[in-house]
C-alpha cells in the first residue's frame, strides 16, 4: 500500500494561480503585448510535425533545464491533460538532468510536488 504523499505547504495549484496573477498584471498594463505573446505561445504549442504530447514533453524538459518552478508545474499539469504517463515524465526528467546536471536534479523536488498535485489523489494513488 502506498504511503500518503505530502502536498507541501504551497500546492502547485497555488503556484500556478500566482503565475497567472502576474500575467494578468501585465495584461492589464500591456494588453496588446500580452495578446501577441499568448498568440505566439498558442501557435508554438499547436500540433504540427510534432504532436501536442511531444511538445509538452519537450516543454517539461526545457522547464527543468531553465529551473522555472512555475513552468514545471504548468507543464506537468499539461502533461496530465494530454495523457502523458508518469514513466514518460521520468524519462524526460532523466534527460533534463543529463543536460542540466545538479541544479536540475535539485528541481526534482518541484516535479514531485507537481506530480503529487496532478497525478496522485490524497491517498497517494494514481488518478
Amino acid at each position: 500500500m502506498a504511503s500518503k504523499k505530502p502536498k507541501g505547504s504551497d500546492s502547485e495549484r497555488k503556484i500556478l494561480e500566482h503565475a497567472h496573477r502576474g500575467l494578468q498584471l501585465l495584461s492589464e498594463h500591456k494588453p496588446k503585448l500580452m495578446g501577441k505573446i499568448q498568440g505566439f505561445m498558442t501557435e508554438a504549442m499547436a500540433p504540427g510535425v510534432l504532436s501536442r504530447r511531444e511538445k509538452e514533453l519537450l516543454s517539461l524538459g526545457m522547464a527543468l533545464t531553465q529551473q522555472c518552478h512555475y513552468c514545471i508545474a504548468l507543464h506537468i499539469r499539461a502533461c496530465k491533460q494530454v495523457g502523458i504517463t508518469l514513466e514518460e515524465i521520468m524519462d524526460v526528467c532523466g534527460v533534463a538532468v543529463m543536460m542540466g546536471g545538479g541544479p536540475v536534479l535539485t528541481h526534482m523536488a518541484e516535479v514531485e510536488r507537481a506530480l503529487n498535485e496532478f497525478y496522485l489523489d490524497e491517498n497517494g494513488d494514481p488518478i
